[in-house]
């Protein structure tokens, strides 16, 4: 009988070999498995085998732009989680969780893997560094390559959206035509989706960023509780926001991976209004 970590090294192999087709992801998913299966605290000891393997190639895949069309290999969420037969709250957690515990980022060389994309990831990063922290270009290398050291002279900051889709009466509405409501469990129907959007990567607002990515949004929305093979809705982008409502946050963290502060509950709450550049505009109104 294989153990547990083996479960999860298999898993992995699968799924980086044969979905991604390239070792270099496995070789980078087993240092995380290592890690974790060396780390004192004993996270594995918690956990079912298959939720363990998405969280690992999920953040693997996060910081080195495995979701990013322009990517290469490249993969959606959505694809991810059907591999693994997990869903994408629960995926997003582990992966949020075991980034946290290891400080997983995208400026930890010993997590990054090369790729080739249409445009070089660490020029973005750079960049990136120059824009938010008004650092010269000529001191960019040189806190990057100290940033892992305590005697760093400046650690900066970078953050990333939490975007969470919480389903109207408009989405209620159309999941009954599909199945009885009494079937879903009441803690499913408040158990909303988080999606994670790094401003690293953002290269346009909010609105935009969900103007590109709503209708997959939409999809992954429905099939937790719809079978992957219906039919469903395909409306504008208004349609989307009467069907959901979107809330958006901040997660801070140094270029170490170390959180400087986090989202929660009270963050998500608060509305945030129309002077916020970054919030799609309210165009839900009945």
């Amino acid at each position: 009988m294989l153990s547990k970590i083996e479960i999860i090294k298999e898993l992995l192999n699968d799924f980086c070999n044969e979905i991604l087709n390239c070792p270099a992801y496995a070789k980078i998913c087993h240092r995380v498995l290592h890690e974790l299966d060396q780390h004192p605290d004993h996270p594995l000891d918690r956990g079912k085998e298959n939720i363990w393997a998405a969280g690992i190639a999920h953040a693997v895949g996060s910081i080195n732009f495995l979701f990013q069309t322009s990517s290469s290999p490249h993969i959606s969420v959505n694809d991810l989680n059907y591999f693994f037969g997990t869903r994408a709250t629960t995926t997003g957690k582990k992966s949020l969780d075991l980034r946290d515990l290891l400080h997983i980022s995208p400026y930890n060389s010993a997590y990054q893997i090369n790729q080739t994309y249409s445009d070089d990831p660490l020029d973005q990063i750079k960049d990136a560094i120059v824009k938010k922290f008004g650092v010269s270009e000529e001191d960019v290398e040189a806190i990057l390559n100290s940033v892992n050291r305590p005697d760093c002279p400046v650690i900066p900051k970078t953050d990333y959206s939490a975007i969470r889709i919480i389903p109207k009466q408009k989405f209620w509405d159309w999941v009954e035509t599909q199945i009885d409501l009494d079937q879903i469990d009441p803690k499913m129907r408040q158990d909303y989706n988080i999606y994670l959007i790094y401003d690293i990567e953002l290269k346009s607002s909010i609105e935009e960023e969900l103007r590109l990515k709503y209708k997959e949004i939409w999809e992954i929305e429905a099939t937790r509780y719809i079978n992957s093979d219906s039919d469903f809705p395909t409306g504008s982008f208004l349609e989307f926001l009467q069907w959901f409502e979107v809330r958006v946050s901040s997660h801070v963290m140094d270029l170490t991976g170390e959180l400087l502060d986090d989202f929660n509950e009270e963050d998500f709450d608060d509305e945030l209004g129309s002077n916020d550049n970054n919030f799609p505009p309210d165009f839900s109104l009945n």
